[in-house]
């Protein structure tokens, strides 16, 4: 290799060396940011706020590292074949600033946002289907009490339907590469947050004008429980315009907030895992 971004270059395709040494390296991005994510946050409620955060037995957790790391290669194969398509140029993915205003950049990010919150509010139902999720989403939901490994906890046909929206929405939306970076990004962070067992919303959250669209921990806990409400992702204007957001959130929001705020006390439990 000549350069460190010898991938930069169409030409790298030819060596299989030099596309397996990249699928390495992707691949080592993706499992070091889902851990360092994963941990960090953990750490960060334990140890920076004072938040007791729910143990989980270890069967629970290798068991969501493997299929993570299964997950995490799914990701890789999929996220360096989109790489193909954006240097074959097939996808609209810009890399000049000069090429689109500021606010289209920022406007990208929320329409990518919004359309894979609804890519994913329906694809989420069809896998609550009684065939469907016994094939595809019932490794998710082995975990009844979430962790911030459940987040990547997928068979592999949910892996692959979770990815294959990005492929498809950059070769239709024009987007920067920063901020298709930061759309990752988002995701990957309100991923953990939601499947933490620990809500860090505050209180009024749940009712705030902008703070009752945004998900957290609670609402996703819910839906591990119950099954069949809180199918949304980070984003519940899905939830609340079909009907399916949880009777019972607002008043296990108002439980969770309150075990929170008394769980600073490292003397006091935390009831941030929801219970029955």
């Amino acid at each position: 290799m000549d350069s460190i971004f010898y991938f930069l270059e169409p030409s790298f395709w030819e060596s299989t060396k030099l596309v397996l040494i990249f699928s390495a390296s992707i691949f080592g991005v993706l499992i070091l940011r889902y851990f360092a994510t994963a941990t960090l946050y953990r750490s960060f409620l334990k140890n920076i706020l004072g938040y007791a955060v729910p143990q989980r037995k270890n069967a629970q957790l290798r068991k969501e590292i493997y299929w993570s790391v299964i997950s995490s290669l799914i990701f890789t194969a999929l996220a360096v074949g989109t790489f193909f398509l954006f240097q074959r140029g097939y996808t609209r993915i810009y890399t000049s600033f000069s090429e689109r205003s500021i606010p289209y950049f920022i406007f990208s990010i929320g329409l990518v946002l919004v359309l894979y919150e609804t890519y994913y509010y329906w694809l989420h139902r069809w896998m609550h289907r009684p065939s469907v999720f016994r094939i595809v989403h019932r490794v998710h939901h082995e975990s009844i009490h979430p962790t911030v490994f459940t987040s990547f906890s997928f068979h592999p046909i949910e892996a692959v339907l979770q990815f294959i929206f990005l492929p498809i929405a950059i070769t239709l939306i024009p987007i920067h590469y920063y901020a298709l970076g930061i759309v990752l990004l988002i995701m990957t962070v309100s991923a953990v947050i939601n499947h933490a067992g620990v809500e860090i919303f505050p209180g009024y959250f749940a009712k705030h004008p902008i703070g009752k669209w945004l998900i957290g921990s609670t609402h996703h806990d819910i839906h591990h429980k119950e099954f069949k409400t809180n199918y949304g992702l980070y984003l519940s204007f899905w939830d609340k315009w079909m009907k399916t957001e949880s009777e019972n959130f607002e008043r296990q929001f108002e439980r969770n907030k309150a075990g929170v705020s008394q769980s600073r006390s490292p003397h006091r439990p935390s009831t941030g895992g929801l219970r029955k």
